[in-house]
C-alpha cells in the first residue's frame, strides 16, 4: 500500500518536473533591442529568439542591421553592418550572465576597413521572464583574419563594449 502511494507520488513529480523547469525560464522567446557599440560600429537594431531553455541554461540566435553613420566626420560613405550571433544565458528569473560567439560583416569597399570580424561576448543581461524591459551590458572584443593596411599590424584584436536596451515579447 505504501509502495503504491510512493509510486504515485514519484510519477506525479516526474510529470510536474518539466513544468517546474520551464517556470524558471522565459515565457517570452523573442526580443528586439538597440545595441550601442558592441558588434556594430555605432549601433545596430537586433532581433533575437530563444530556442532552448532547460533549468538555468537558455540558448538562442540573434541577427541585426547597423551602420557606421555618426562614427567619424571624415568617413567616405555610409555602409550597412550585419551582426549575427549564437548566445547562451545562465541564470534564474531576471538576472543572467550572457555569453556569445558571432560574426559581423561590414558591407564596404574601403580597403582600409576590416570587413569580416569575429567576436565573443561576456556580459550581464536583465530581462523579465514574462516579457518587457531588456537591458544588456557586455565586453564584445573583435578579431579579424584581415589586415587593415597598417592601422593595426598583425591580426587585429579590438576590445569593445556594448550596451543594449529593448523589449522582449
Amino acid at each position: 500500500m505504501l509502495y503504491k502511494k510512493l509510486y504515485r507520488l514519484f510519477f506525479l513529480l516526474v510529470l510536474l518536473l518539466p513544468f517546474q523547469l520551464f517556470a524558471q525560464g522565459f515565457s517570452t522567446e523573442n526580443a528586439v533591442y538597440l545595441e550601442v557599440a558592441g558588434n556594430s560600429d555605432t549601433y545596430s537594431i537586433n532581433y533575437e529568439r530563444i530556442l532552448y531553455q532547460q533549468g538555468l541554461l537558455k540558448a538562442g540566435l540573434r541577427a541585426g542591421i547597423g551602420t557606421n553613420l555618426f562614427i567619424l566626420e571624415d568617413d567616405t560613405g555610409v555602409y550597412p553592418i550585419v551582426p549575427v550571433e549564437a548566445i547562451a544565458l545562465l541564470g534564474r528569473e531576471r538576472k543572467h550572465f550572457e555569453f556569445g560567439l558571432g560574426y559581423t560583416r561590414r558591407f564596404t569597399d574601403d580597403v582600409d576597413l576590416l570587413r569580416n570580424m569575429y567576436f565573443g561576448r561576456i556580459g550581464f543581461r536583465y530581462q523579465k521572464p514574462e516579457g518587457g524591459l531588456l537591458v544588456r551590458v557586455a565586453l564584445t572584443p573583435f578579431i579579424s583574419p584581415e589586415s587593415n593596411t597598417g592601422r593595426t599590424p598583425g591580426t587585429p584584436l579590438i576590445p569593445r563594449f556594448g550596451f543594449s536596451v529593448g523589449y522582449s515579447f
